[in-house]
C-alpha cells in the first residue's frame, strides 16, 4: 500500500474521533455543543516511527474557558496584551513540566523522549486577555527500541493540564516500510483525570520499519 494513502486514512481516522465527540456532546439535552467545548483543551497526538527515529508532536488547542486562563497568566504587566516576551516568558516557566508531562512507552518499554525544539505558543490573531483560542504544541523525539515485532503497542502517555476535561486523537505514520494503525479510545471525551493518571494515546504496529541497507565504499587500489 502505498504511504501517502495509509497516512491518509489515519488522518481520516482521527478526525473521525472528533465528529464522534461533538455528536456526543450535541445529543446533551438542553446545551449547545459549542457551549461545552469552551471547558475542553483538545490533545491531537501525532506519532511517526521509523527505523531511526519515533517522533511525537502533541499540539493542544485551548478552547474559551482555557484559554482565558491561560492568557491571565501569560499578561504579566496586567495591560490585557500579551506581548513575545511575555509568551517567551511563559513557555520557560512551563518548559520542565511540558517536557515531564509526556512518556512514551514502545512494546511494553519506556521510550526517554528529548524535546525536538522549544514549545511552539500561537495565539492565532489574538493577542488580548481573555476569551479566545489558542494553540500550544510540542515536539519530542527518540531512537526506537531495536527488534520490534508486529503487533507491539505504541503508548502516548499524556499528563498535561489534568484537571481539565479533554477531546483527544491521534494520528500515526510509517516510514522505512513501517505501518501503524491507530487505536480508538474507547471515548474521545475525557473527564478530568485523578492525580497522576495518564490519558493514553495508543497505536499497534503491523510492520516494523526496516533499517535502510549500509552502502559499501569501494576499496582503495594501490596504483603499480
Amino acid at each position: 500500500m502505498p504511504k501517502h494513502t495509509s497516512t491518509s486514512r489515519q488522518c481520516v481516522l482521527a478526525g473521525s474521533f472528533l465528529l464522534l465527540a461533538t455528536a456526543w456532546l450535541a445529543r446533551l439535552p438542553g446545551t449547545r455543543a459549542h457551549d461545552l467545548f469552551t471547558a475542553y483543551i483538545q490533545h491531537r497526538v501525532a506519532v511517526t516511527l521509523g527505523a531511526k527515529h519515533v517522533d511525537v508532536t502533541l499540539q493542544l488547542t485551548f478552547f474559551e474557558d482555557g484559554s482565558e486562563h491561560e492568557r491571565a497568566h501569560m499578561d504579566i504587566n496586567g495591560d490585557g496584551r500579551v506581548s513575545r516576551a511575555e509568551m517567551e516568558a511563559y513557555l520557560k516557566d512551563l518548559e520542565p513540566q511540558l517536557t515531564d508531562a509526556v512518556k512514551l512507552r514502545l512494546a511494553d518499554k519506556a521510550v526517554n523522549l528529548t524535546p525536538l525544539r522549544a514549545p511552539e505558543l500561537d495565539l492565532l490573531g489574538n493577542d488580548r486577555v481573555g476569551r479566545g483560542h489558542h494553540r500550544l504544541t510540542l515536539h519530542f523525539f527518540a531512537p526506537p527500541p531495536a527488534q520490534l515485532l508486529p503487533g507491539a503497542q505504541l503508548v502516548v502517555e499524556d499528563r498535561l493540564w489534568p484537571g481539565v476535561r479533554a477531546l483527544g486523537m491521534i494520528q500515526v505514520e510509517g516510514r522505512d516500510g513501517c505501518r501503524l494503525e491507530a487505536i480508538p479510545p474507547g471515548d474521545p471525551v475525557w473527564p478530568p483525570a485523578w492525580k497522576g493518571e495518564a490519558r493514553e494515546f495508543k497505536a499497534r504496529l503491523l510492520v516494523p520499519p526496516q533499517a535502510p541497507p549500509v552502502q559499501k565504499t569501494p576499496a582503495h587500489t594501490r596504483k603499480p
